[in-house]
């Protein structure tokens, strides 16, 4: 028997993904005792340990790892296998769509205005953090990302950037420089910020903080919500300046919310929104959104 197949595949990243036999039981709508045997007997055909074993549950061991990252890669491919088949036997199936809050200002429905145009079926969407995006689409639970680069790109897909948006100051309406038709960095370089969690773009809360610093203030965070909407709502009540992506400002108009345009950092703070897609479909795909390859 091999050691290896699909199923037994599914079921050891169950377990690596949820950290508990239970979990992965439940998700995978299986009893827990055949799934701890399928684990054990995994190992021992292998003859390597794949789980760190405690009462806090089961992390993957450096070799659980490497095997975590092939499984991911092999189970993706025969997915996209699959969906290729089933194309080329003419039935079309609806494209799975993941996408961060970014892509809602035009991307996202730019695409979905091609698709429709195009007479495509009616996409499966799902709003995604890009680590989330990037982990479906290697296991093939996605076939187009719209997500924020860097990222590890998964194989047989293709990424192309969809430009960058800088970033512009938002202020309580009543602030002292609210009506100014633009800052400096400086200017608020002081002030108190409302912003996103840190774990949700470590790279762009890591430049905040530099320019903070280099323009001689000290970082002070008031505030953080993951929304857009929540940040407004906290700049509006006073707590204190947010920081946010021109287009997204120019899209939504908040109640006692003033956006300034930032006239020194477009090098630096902005946000880029890229699409990750089969190779195979990226030119499609870009056309619809009226991007040249």
């Amino acid at each position: 028997m091999l050691a290896l197949d699909h199923r037994v595949l599914r079921q050891f990243l169950a377990v690596a993904e949820r950290g508990t036999v239970r979990a992965a039981a439940r998700a995978l709508n299986m009893s827990q005792p055949p799934l701890t045997a399928a684990i054990r007997q995994l190992e021992e055909r292998l003859a390597v340990q794949l789980f760190e074993r405690s009462v806090a549950g089961m992390a993957l061991t450096e070799a659980g790892q490497e095997l975590a990252r092939d499984a991911a890669a092999i189970l993706g491919r025969l997915e996209r296998a699959e969906a290729r088949l089933r194309e080329i036997g003419g039935q079309t199936q609806p494209l799975r769509i993941g996408f961060v809050s970014a892509a809602l200002n035009a991307a996202l429905p730019a695409l979905l205005r091609g698709l429709k145009a195009k007479g495509q079926p009616l996409p499966k969407l799902s709003e995604l953090s890009t680590p989330q995006q990037v982990e479906a689409l290697t296991l093939g639970h996605l076939d187009v990302g719209l997500l924020h680069p860097p990222v590890a790109q998964p194989a047989d897909f293709e990424s192309r950037s969809l430009g960058l948006d800088p970033f512009c100051a938002a202020l309580p309406a009543d602030h002292r420089l609210a009506r100014r038709t633009s800052l400096r960095f400086s200017d608020i370089a002081q002030e108190p910020l409302v912003l996103f969690p840190e774990s949700q773009g470590p790279d762009l809360y890591r430049r905040i903080r530099s320019l903070v610093r280099e323009a001689g203030g000290d970082f002070q965070v008031a505030a953080e919500a993951k929304r857009l909407h929540s940040q407004m709502a906290i700049i509006a009540g006073g707590l204190g300046v947010g920081l946010v992506a021109s287009q997204a400002a120019a899209n939504l108009r908040f109640h006692g919310v003033v956006t300034v345009p930032l006239t020194d950092t477009k090098d630096r703070l902005f946000v880029e929104l890229e699409l990750v897609a089969l190779g195979s479909k990226i030119e499609a795909l870009l056309a619809m959104l009226g991007q040249q390859s």
